[in-house]
């Protein structure tokens, strides 16, 4: 099972200004705009150091941040190994929840070990980019997002009581307006002992497939070049650790957009695995709204303008079975979760898509009703959107355990991790 170790983290002080000011979003859900509103927050907001702009020389650019920022006194590293206890507090459908973790440093070992299981397949692009910004810095900015079975409870309890016994050490609320509650606990032999049991779970990739497996890359890279002693920071990545009970586990759907209209005979391609309703929503937009999310609970999907300002409910045939139409090699779990439902059940048959055109963008993707909405009303009756459940976590472990990975866009772990909290040196 994967080791996993406290870390003497680097943390921004009271000088570098509020904390609410310096915390960003994983890189990759950052717009442009996004980016503009949190450079302008704090000359230090970790953006500057998480997405740094321009061209290849952004690299040495964040690394000359880094140790400008150390050498004025805005950041300082723990002069202990700590483990660090997180709570995020959001509202969510009009609810308030809290996620909490452990952020600690977790093992990076390839995929083949079985350590720490992926869910989705990811993208090379960001890897390089990711792995660059690790070999210029030395600092991991941004933890992964990891889940844990905690099928003894051990890191709920110890969560609960540093949390009951201690006051936050930092406090912030980020631009998206969620609340981030930070306790840095010293990590010695007893609070290791109370996190014991975790050494016997597997690890879930929840969020940052591709900041796991850059630290794999970097791990690879530097052992290379030196030796490395079991416990060298380059051997590890910072994690955040949730429980899969924790009721503030939030996943949103992912929902599809095609940019184009449905064929004329779009009833009969669906008619033989579908059964199809049509359904007219209350007038106004919350109401209107609400009674769609009522809908969706009922079927696999709600398709939207199949035909111009018309909804669909779209319910499986009972007995009726995807495997014939997914790829070989898959399970029956695997074509039946919504993602592939939508992709072998409806969209293929609609418009014939191959994987090219899935790569080319043929399909967009939102987890926001509002860019559904807008996505339409750009080109009424020349579009189709289709709205899905979430994939239950229970799910995302399954198939994990079975080595198959769902298709990219199929799950959005809300809300995303902070960044700013605390930093990873990758060296002792």
């Amino acid at each position: 099972m994967p080791q996993f170790i406290p870390f003497r983290g680097l943390r921004y002080t009271e000088a570098a200004g509020p904390l609410d000011h310096l915390l960003a979003p994983p890189y990759d859900v950052i717009t442009p705009a996004m980016q503009r509103a949190l450079a302008a927050r704090n000359p230090c907001n970790a953006v500057h150091l998480e997405l740094a702009e321009g061209g290849d020389d952004r690299y040495e650019r964040v690394a000359g941040l880094v140790k400008d920022w150390v050498q004025r006194g805005l950041l300082k590293r723990d002069e202990r190994p700590m483990i660090y206890v997180y709570e995020q507090e959001f509202v969510e459908d009009g609810h308030v929840y809290r996620r909490r973790s452990i952020v600690a440093a977790v093992e990076a070992q390839p995929w083949e070990t079985g350590l720490v299981k992926p869910h989705e397949f990811t993208m090379s692009g960001p890897k390089a980019d990711r792995l660059r910004l690790l070999q210029t810095t030395g600092v991991q900015f941004s933890p992964v997002f990891c889940i844990a079975r905690d099928r003894a409870g051990q890191l709920r309890a110890f969560i609960e009581r540093v949390i009951s016994e201690l006051p936050p050490t930092s406090t912030a609320t980020s631009l998206e307006g969620d609340h981030h509650r930070f306790w840095a606990v010293e990590g010695g032999p007893f609070e290791m002992r109370q996190l014991a049991p975790l050494l016997a779970e597997s690890f879930y990739i929840a969020d940052g497939h591709h900041r796991y497996e850059t630290a794999v890359d970097y791990r690879n890279w530097r052992m290379e070049r030196e030796r490395l002693p079991a416990d060298h920071p380059a051997r590890f990545t910072m994690a955040a650790i949730v429980a899969a009970g924790d009721p503030g586990l939030v996943i949103r759907p992912i929902h599809r957009l095609v940019p184009r209209p449905a064929p004329v005979d779009w009833r009969q391609r669906l008619g033989e695995a579908f059964e199809i309703d049509h359904v007219k929503l209350p007038e106004g937009e919350a109401e209107g709204r609400a009674a769609l999310l009522e809908l969706l609970a009922t079927c696999d999907t709600v398709a939207l303008e199949l035909e111009p300002r018309q909804v669909h409910a779209l319910r499986r045939r009972p007995g009726t079975s995807l495997a014939g139409r997914v790829p070989p090699g898959h399970s029956e779990a695997w074509a039946n979760i919504g993602p592939n439902v939508l992709r072998y059940g409806v969209l293929e048959p609609l418009w014939e898509f191959t994987d090219a055109d899935l790569a080319a963008g043929a399909v967009e993707y939102t987890h926001d009703l509002d860019e559904v909405f807008a996505f339409l009303d750009r080109s009424p009756g020349r579009s189709a959107a289709f709205l899905l459940n979430p994939v239950r976590i229970q799910d995302v472990m399954l198939l994990a355990d079975q080595g198959e990975r769902m298709p990219q866009k199929s799950t959005f772990f809300h809300p995303k991790l902070g960044t700013g909290l605390v930093f990873y040196p990758l060296d002792p």
